[in-house]
């Protein structure tokens, strides 16, 4: 108990401060009724959370000044409590570096015109630069494959990126197979860490915390599978996240031989997150992931005695309100009414 208060107490409290800025229901609803990116720099520049990162734009800011000041923001933070922690932790924050990586790296396999560089190259910050272990600003000059494989040598991606094949047409392998690849070196990558080689203090949240979003992902997968490509759930085991935290692979299973969507809410809902699904809205399987991540870390962020647990809570819940703050931006830019994000 003690040693847990002396190792983490101060990142505790950093986080603590952190989590009290967080939007909460009321500034959300505002939000909602914003009509343009001016209206949402004026919800943000006045709150506590947001009035740094907002200080830096000007008054009426375009959409994609405000996705990269809310891209950025996330990284402040991260790199606040990565400072703040201890040598064995820093080992294990690298994942939230290497979830970053796989998504630059998507952003790189997309066709660009010539001259044209990768969007989210804008946002990379110096911290990023010195601890991610691949080529950022290669990545987002990579004009083929080939290039992109030689910004990634040396990561835990190079190995399956590689084993890839590009499509003559586009040079480019399969985006879609990409992200799955990607996304499952990830996750099986920071489990392994976490079950060999982590020695700080909260790996039973920290598996709580990062085997329920594997659940979750999973899950929305084998439903948009039923949904939209039924044939490939004959390969599902081979596209799900190599990680079963509450879901077993015999459920994973008969989900996936479910005969329709609504039999497979049916089995959700006696499932370990049958509350979740309980009054689900099939059509938006987005929300059900960010409402139960949510109530887990806001349930874990603030424990008994503080672990690692508690920053890895806190920046999953400043991930989900970056996102959603993402959506709120793009709806306003595509000239369509926040409110049908609810």
């Amino acid at each position: 108990m003690l040693k847990s208060r002396m190792e983490y107490g101060a990142m505790s409290a950093k986080v603590l401060t952190l989590y009290g800025r967080l939007l909460k229901d009321e500034d959300w609803r505002r939000l909602y009724d914003c009509k343009t990116a001016g209206d949402v720099y004026s919800c943000l520049r006045g709150n506590p959370g947001w009035s740094t990162a907002m200080s830096a734009l000007p008054p009426s800011p375009t959409p994609q000044m405000l996705e990269l000041t809310i891209d950025k923001a996330l990284f402040a933070d991260f790199e606040k409590l990565y400072n703040f922690s201890g040598l064995a932790d820093k080992g294990y924050f690298k994942f939230f570096i290497h979830k970053l990586e796989y998504e630059y790296i998507l952003s790189a396999l997309v066709e660009r015109n010539p001259g044209e560089v990768s969007p989210r190259s804008a946002s990379i910050t110096e911290f990023m630069q010195a601890h991610s272990s691949v080529g950022l600003d290669a990545l987002a000059q990579a004009k083929n494959f080939a290039a992109v494989l030689a910004a990634v040598k040396g990561s835990i991606y190079e190995k399956p990126l590689s084993e890839m094949r590009p499509d003559p047409a586009t040079g480019m392998p399969s985006y879609w197979e990409a992200g799955v690849l990607l996304e499952n070196t990830y996750f099986k990558a920071m489990f392994s860490f976490l079950t060999k080689r982590y020695k700080g203090s909260g790996t039973k949240q920290l598996r709580e915390i990062i085997g329920t979003e594997a659940d979750l992902l999973n899950i929305i997968s084998i439903i948009r599978l039923q949904r939209s490509f039924p044939a490939s759930l004959e390969k599902a085991d081979d596209l799900l996240i190599p990680v079963s935290y509450r879901l077993k692979p015999d459920f994973c299973h008969a989900l996936e031989n479910a005969r329709s969507e609504t039999e497979a809410f049916e089995l959700l809902r006696r499932s370990p997150f049958a509350s979740s699904f309980e009054n689900a809205d099939p059509g938006n399987l987005e929300a059900l992931y960010y409402r139960t991540m949510d109530r887990l870390c806001r349930k874990l962020v603030k424990p008994a005695e503080p672990d690692i647990g508690v920053p890895q809570a806190y920046l999953i819940l400043k991930e989900l309100e970056c996102k959603k703050l993402m959506r709120v931006v793009e709806t306003i830019g595509f000239g369509l009414d926040p409110k049908t994000l609810v």
